[in-house]
Parts: structure tokens; sequence; C-alpha cells
């Protein structure tokens, strides 16, 4: 029988999943009957999301930080290459204490059981962070759970990742899971003590690359490699820049001659019980690395934001809004909708812009799209990817896609109007705050785009 065993850095194809028909969403009107009561609740969680996105601006809360780094002993995907790469940058670069475990094929779940349980008695302690990779193949079973196969086929050996996780649930540390495998986001979720924050390859049903730069390992390393020498940065952050330089990436040429997207979107959630806690975050341990100061001198496009520079109030420029020279966003950003309970039937352009000033977090966070009398009142916005990513779940707010440059058909007021409206809106006792929420993008032609006969009155 296989044993269980812990492979040093110094101890090289991919098959397909079966997958289950996606169910039928172009129509799907299930949610339509939900709605948020009060939008203030909506801005205070959006303002906590924000929080947990820049947790601690710039100084990281762990003591240590304990890396497992898993595949299987019988290597099919040939993934040891990009893990033993990723145990070097973890070890070398970010001082990590970092291991590779190899799954048997014989007793798996028992062996990787195991060996979790014995990681989890000799690291967990309250300041520890636990990152747990897996790299492989991946399924959903019947129960829409993610299991991890040895080998492409029916008679391969697996391991249930659901109860593995568990496991690592009950950790008083908090926890980062990076998944490197089909149908990666049949994870299971729940909520513990700590936070578990997991970065997915791909989506339920669908499947991740095989190692190589269209890999999420390999962006991953290609990223942490970037970073070493950031103050911090956290999860949600990481996944946004693993995003973005994936959706860079061209499609392939098949032999048909048609065009492949090969590249999976990655995608992240938040377990925790405690919606206020802060998301988690990597620093490097170390207190320099050459391999950051030549990124330092060779920059390049990136979606990492100093977080200190969201709590410069005198600064005109917003730095989870800023555009690029081509006029797309510097970071990637998600277009979502969210019903409100209430039919706003006063609701004009300038009416519009008063209501939403009540709400500073809708102004620094997020760009007001679009306002709509439905059966309720339906409001389309837009928000950076890492801070969308720990909104908590909600029926009524839903993900429409994503985004990378401000809406090409709007006709957004100049600076100056908008400015001029927001001091009349306002009494003179605000106009200090007035002034920094006067970075508020307009609403969309749903309620004119030239603005109502109130807002040309003030230009004359």
């Amino acid at each position: 029988m296989d044993s269980f065993h812990t492979s040093s850095e110094e101890s090289g194809s991919s098959g397909g999943t079966p997958l289950t028909p996606p169910s039928p969403i172009t129509h799907d009107t299930s949610r339509s009957s939900y709605h948020i009561s009060d939008i203030s609740a909506f801005a205070e969680s959006l303002q906590d999301a924000a929080n947990q996105a820049f947790p601690n601006r710039g100084r990281s809360r762990y003591h240590t930080v304990n890396v497992c780094l898993i595949r299987w002993s019988e290597d099919e995907l040939q993934v040891e290459h990009e893990i033993n790469h990723l145990h070097h940058v973890f070890d070398k670069l970010y001082g990590f204490n970092t291991e590779i475990w190899l799954i048997p094929s014989a007793a798996s779940q028992i062996q990787l059981t195991r060996k979790t349980c014995d990681f989890l008695q000799k690291f967990d302690a309250e300041g520890n962070l636990f990152i747990v990779l897996y790299g492989g193949h991946g399924v959903i079973n019947a129960a829409r759970q993610n299991q991890w196969w040895c080998r492409d086929g029916p008679n391969s050996p697996f391991v249930d990742w659901t109860s593995i996780q568990t496991l690592f649930s009950t950790a008083a540390s908090d926890v980062l899971v990076l998944l490197d495998c089909c149908a990666a986001a049949s994870s299971a979720s729940g909520f513990g003590s700590n936070t578990m924050e997991t970065i997915a390859a791909c989506g339920f049903e669908t499947t991740a690359p095989s190692p190589g730069e269209r890999s999420f390992t390999y962006t991953l390393i290609e990223v942490l490699e970037e970073w070493v020498d950031k103050p911090s940065f956290s999860a949600a952050m990481l996944h946004t820049e693993i995003l973005f330089i994936l959706k860079q990436k061209p499609p392939e040429r098949g032999m048909d001659g048609r065009r492949w997207e090969t590249c999976s979107s990655p995608i992240h959630w938040v377990c925790t019980g405690d919606p206020k806690a802060p998301g988690i975050e990597i620093a490097s341990l170390r207190k320099s690395n050459t391999i950051g100061e030549m990124a330092e001198l060779q920059p390049k496009s990136t979606t990492y934001v100093d977080a200190m520079e969201l709590d410069d109030d005198s600064s005109d420029r917003n730095p989870l809004t800023a555009i690029r020279l081509n006029g797309d966003y510097n970071i990637p950003h998600v277009l979502i909708s969210i019903a409100l309970e209430e039919d706003q039937e006063t609701l004009d352009a300038l009416s519009c812009r008063r209501w939403l000033l009540n709400f500073p977090a809708l102004v620094k966070y997020a760009t007001v799209e679009g306002v709509y009398r439905s059966y309720s009142t339906l409001i389309t916005l837009s928000l950076p990817v890492m801070i969308w990513d720990l909104l908590p779940d909600h029926p009524a707010c839903s993900f429409i896609g994503y985004i990378i440059s401000p809406n090409k058909n709007k006709q957004s007021l100049s600076v100056e109007t908008e400015s001029l409206l927001l001091r009349q809106a306002k009494p003179t006792s605000q106009q200090r705050r007035v002034a920094r929420l006067s970075k508020l993008r307009s609403c969309d032609s749903s309620y004119g785009s030239e603005g109502s006969d109130s807002e040309r009155a003030l230009l004359r």
C-alpha cells in the first residue's frame, strides 16, 4: 500500500471531466420577487466589503503562515513543475513554512485526512494563516461537491475535498484555499469561527486550463513574484489581479481554425460566521526581495491599490475608478443590479443625485449606472471586483457581467456642473462633505442624459 508522504522541493495530459448540463438562465425570473428593504443597509454592506478588501492598510496581522501544496503522487496532469515553483516562491521569497503533500493512490482519503489533522494540530493558532493549494483533476459529484481525482477515468482513486475542508473550517487560524482543478467552485461552503476564503480556477461546471502560461497556478506565481515587496494585499486583490491577467490573454485558434477561449475566469468566495471580519491578506515575512526590486524597474499594468490612498480625502483621484490612457478602468469592475422595495416615483436626474448623496459608500466605491422605475426601483451599479468579491449574498442583488470600462453610451455631466448641482443640493453646513462626494458619477439616460429642466436652469 502506498504511504502518504511529504515531498521537499527537490523530490512533469489533461483529461476531461464529467459535466452536468447547465441550467437555463436566459429567462430565469426566480429572483425578481426579492427586494432590498433599505438601500442604506446595502450601502453599509458595501462599506463592510471595502473594509474587508483593504483590512489593515498595509500591515499584516498574521505572525506565522503555514502552506501545504497538494498534488497526486501519480502526476497524470504533470503539475509537479508548477507546484515546485510555487513552493520556492512561498518558502524563499515570502518566508512561509511550506510543504508539498503527495496524495497516494491507495487509501487516499484516510491518508490525506490523517495528514491534515497532524498539520492542524502542529500549526493551528490564533494569528496564524493557513494556505492550502490543490493542483490536479477535479470533478463534481452527484451531491454537487468537489472531488479530487488521481486520473481521468471512472475507476480513478479520489478524495472528497468537502471532508478535508470541514477540518480546516474548525481551525482557529484563517484559511486561504486555492483550487486549480476543474469544477472547483463545487467546493462546499460552511461557517466556522475563522475566516476561510477560496479562489478557484473556474466555476461549478467548467474546466480549468492544463499547466502552462494560461493556468491558474502559473498566473498565481506570476502575481506573487511581482507583489512580493508590496506592504500587503488581500485575497480579494489577489483574485482581481489573476482575473485581470488571464482575461488579457487572447483566445487560441484550434486545428479547425476557430478561436477558443482557453482561459477560465477564476472566482472567489468567503466562508465566515462574521460578515464584518477582516479579509485574509498576504505579506512577505522577509524584509527585502530582489525580484520585487526588479519588478519596480520594469513597471507593468496592475490592479494593485495602495490602501492608504483610499483614506486620502484631499485627493481628487479615486484609485478604484482610475482610467487608463485607452479609456479602460485600471481595475476590472462588475456590473450588478439591486432591486429596492419601494418605488421611488419622484426620482428625476437631480433628485436622484440628491438621494444618493446620503450614502457615501455608494459614491466612493461604486458608480451608479442607472436608476429605473420598475415594479419597485431597480438600480444598476458598477464596482471594483475586489469589493464585489466580499459583498454578502442577497437574492435581490444580481451579477450582470464583468466590465473593463465606464459606460460608453452614457453622457455624464461635467465636473463643474456636478459641483454646482451638489452645492445647491446640500445645506452650507455640509459643504465640506459635499465637496468630497461630488465625485459621484451621474445616472444614465433613464433619467435623461442631458439633465432635467432644473439642472439646465442652473447653468444659465
